[in-house]
C-alpha cells in the first residue's frame, strides 16, 4: 500500500468527525402530529406574548430604539443603505428589515407591526429551541418547559417584551440551538442564523460551536454563521459606538450583580429581585446558586459527552454574556445598591439566563431513575414547572410593565396637527419616558 501525505489529514479529519459526532448527537425520528403540536405552540406562544396585559400596552406604544431609529430610519432612507446601517457600533439587519416591512403600513400601526413581528420571532425561537433540545433531552416534559421559558422567561416580561430594540438577546440563544441541531431545515435556519449573526454584538462568542459543527455534514448553518459573523465583524471594527458612560467598571460589583442577574432572576424574575434582595442580602444568592449548581453537577456526572458538553457550554456562555454586557455597557445605574437592584438593563439577563437553564435541563434529564434518584429528579423538574408557572403569574402581576405613556395612535394624531400649524416635521412621542423623534410632515 502506497502511503502518501494525504493520508494524515484524511485520518485527522475522520477522527474530528468521529469527536463532533459524539458531541453533537442526531435527533430522534419526529413523532406524529408533531406539525399539529408545532402550530398549537406557536399560537399559544403568540397569544401569551401578545394578549397578557403588557403585550396588550406593545401593540399601542411603540418603544426606544423601535421608533427613534428603526422606524424614522425605515421611511426616511433608502432601503439598502438603511439595512446597512450600524448603530450603537454594530449592525441591526433584522430589526431593520422588520422596520422596511412596517414602514409599508399605515403609520398608525407602526406600534403593532413591531410588537407582532417581535412576537412572532420570539415563539419561533422557542420551537426552534424545543426542536433542536431532542437530540440532548429525553424528557418530552423538560423540552416544553425550556422552550416555554423563551416565552414566559421572567427576565422577559419588561424591557424585552415584544420589540425589535432587545430581539437579539434571545436571537443569540436561538443561534446557540441551531448551530447543535443537526438535521435542522438548511435553507429557513441558515438564513435565520445569518440574520441573527448581523444583528448581533455577542455572536462571535458562538464561534467555536460552530466550528464544531463544521465538522458533521449539512454545513450550511455554520457557513451562515460565519459569513453574517464576518459581515458583523468587519462593521463592527470600523463603526463607532458611543459609551453609554464613563463610570469605572467595579468587578465586585460586576460579580454581584452578575450573581443576581442571572442565577437569582431565573428563579425569581427582575422585579422580584427589588423587593428580595433588600430584605434578605445575599442569602438569595447563595440559594440560587446551590439550586442551580445541582442539576449543572449532575449533568457533568451523567450527561454523557453531548450533555457534558451542552452543561459547559451552557454554563459557560451564561457567565461571559452577563460579565462581557455589564462590563461592555458598565454606568452607576447597574449596582446593586441602586433602587429596583437589577430592573436597569433588565435585558442583559435574557441570554444568560436562557444559557443557564439549557445547562439545568441537561442535568435534570440525565439523572439515572434509581429510587433515591428519582425524588431528586421529581424536585428538579418541579423547580423547572414552579418557575415557569410562576414566570406566567408575573406576566400578568406585575404592573410596573404595562406601558402608560402616550398611545402610538395619539402620538401620530398629535404631530399631524402640528404639521397643520406649518411646522416642516411632526413630534413623534414613544416609549420609554422622553424618548420622541421628528418626522418630516411629508411622511405624515
Amino acid at each position: 500500500m502506497t502511503v502518501t501525505s494525504e493520508d494524515p489529514p484524511r485520518t485527522g479529519e475522520r477522527r474530528l468527525r468521529v469527536l463532533a459526532d459524539s458531541l453533537l448527537p442526531q435527533p430522534p425520528a419526529p413523532r406524529s402530529g408533531t406539525v399539529t403540536g408545532y402550530l398549537l405552540g406557536f399560537v399559544a406562544a403568540l397569544a401569551f406574548l401578545l394578549l397578557l396585559p403588557a403585550g396588550r400596552a406593545r401593540l399601542d406604544h411603540l418603544w426606544a430604539e423601535d421608533g427613534a431609529r428603526f422606524a424614522l430610519d425605515a421611511v426616511t432612507l433608502p432601503a439598502w443603505s438603511n439595512l446597512v446601517e450600524p448603530y450603537g457600533g454594530y449592525l441591526h439587519t433584522l430589526p431593520r428589515l422588520v422596520a422596511e416591512l412596517v414602514a409599508l403600513l399605515p403609520l398608525e400601526w407602526t406600534a403593532a407591526g413591531f410588537a407582532i413581528a417581535a412576537a412572532v420571532l420570539r415563539a419561533l425561537v422557542a420551537l426552534l429551541c424545543f426542536a433542536a433540545s431532542g437530540a440532548y433531552l429525553r424528557s418530552l416534559p423538560l423540552r416544553v418547559a425550556l422552550a416555554s421559558l423563551v416565552v414566559v422567561l421572567p427576565a422577559g416580561n419588561s424591557e424585552p417584551l415584544n420589540n425589535m430594540t432587545n430581539l437579539h438577546w434571545f436571537l443569540l440563544y436561538g443561534v446557540f440551538w441551531a448551530l447543535l441541531w443537526r438535521d435542522a431545515p438548511r435553507v429557513p435556519v441558515a438564513l435565520f442564523v445569518f440574520l441573527a449573526a448581523v444583528s448581533s454584538p455577542l455572536v462571535f462568542v458562538l464561534a467555536p460551536v460552530a466550528l464544531l459543527r463544521l465538522a458533521v455534514p449539512r454545513k450550511e448553518v455554520p457557513v451562515a454563521f460565519f459569513a453574517g459573523a464576518l459581515v458583523q465583524g468587519a462593521v463592527m471594527l470600523f463603526a463607532e459606538r458611543n459609551p453609554y458612560s464613563h463610570d469605572v467598571v467595579d468587578p465586585v460589583q460586576v460579580a454581584l450583580a452578575s450573581v443576581l442577574r442571572v442565577p437569582v432572576v431565573a428563579f425569581t424574575g427582575s422585579e422580584q429581585v427589588a423587593r428580595i434582595y433588600p430584605a434578605h442580602g445575599n442569602l438569595p444568592l447563595l440559594a440560587a446558586l446551590v439550586l442551580a449548581a445541582v442539576p449543572v453537577v449532575a449533568g457533568l456526572r451523567w450527561g454523557g459527552r453531548s450533555g457534558r458538553l451542552l452543561v459547559l457550554l451552557g454554563v459557560g456562555y451564561s457567565v461571559l454574556v452577563i460579565v462581557v454586557s455589564l462590563t461592555a455597557n458598565w454606568s452607576a445605574v447597574l449596582q446593586v445598591q441602586y433602587p429596583e437592584v437589577v430592573m436597569a438593563g433588565q435585558r442583559y439577563s435574557v441570554a444568560p439566563c436562557l444559557f443557564l437553564f439549557a445547562a439545568i435541563a441537561v442535568g435534570l434529564d440525565a439523572v439515572p431513575a434509581h429510587r433515591w434518584q428519582r425524588y431528586a429528579v421529581v424536585a428538579g423538574r418541579a423547580v423547572i414547572a414552579l418557575v415557569v408557572l410562576a414566570s406566567v403569574v408575573q406576566h400578568f402581576r406585575t404592573a410596573a410593565v404595562v406601558l402608560d405613556g402616550v398611545p402610538w395612535d395619539q402620538s401620530v394624531v398629535q404631530a399631524r396637527a402640528r404639521c397643520g400649524t406649518g411646522s416642516p416635521a411632526g413630534r413623534l412621542d414613544h416609549e420609554p419616558a422622553n424618548w420622541f423623534f421628528e418626522l418630516p410632515c411629508r411622511y405624515l
